[in-house]
């Protein structure tokens, strides 16, 4: 028993949370929507004749739009204190 709780104590199990998951889960979904934002504004802005530097700069700001680029530093960061504070 006691060997059992030092093998414990020196070599915890890993800890999966499911926050990490649903995070990149959230991430995802977002840039999908952001995809589909672009696929049905892309149509209109061909036909109103816009320049592809236009076009580009569009695209990238939707994305920014929808997906914010800190985003997962900033989960990444949480987690990390999350998880820091669990062991003190």
């Amino acid at each position: 028993m006691k060997g059992a709780l030092v093998r414990d104590i020196l070599y915890p199990k890993p800890t999966k949370f499911t926050f990490e998951r649903d995070a990149m889960v959230f991430v995802v979904g977002m840039a999908l929507l952001a995809i589909v934002g672009v696929s049905v504004s892309l149509p209109h802005m061909i036909s109103i004749k816009t320049s592809e530097a236009r076009l580009y700069y569009k695209f990238l700001d939707l994305v920014t739009i929808t997906v914010v680029p800190s985003l997962p530093a900033t989960m990444a960061v949480g987690i990390a204190f999350a998880i820091a504070r669990l062991r003190a």
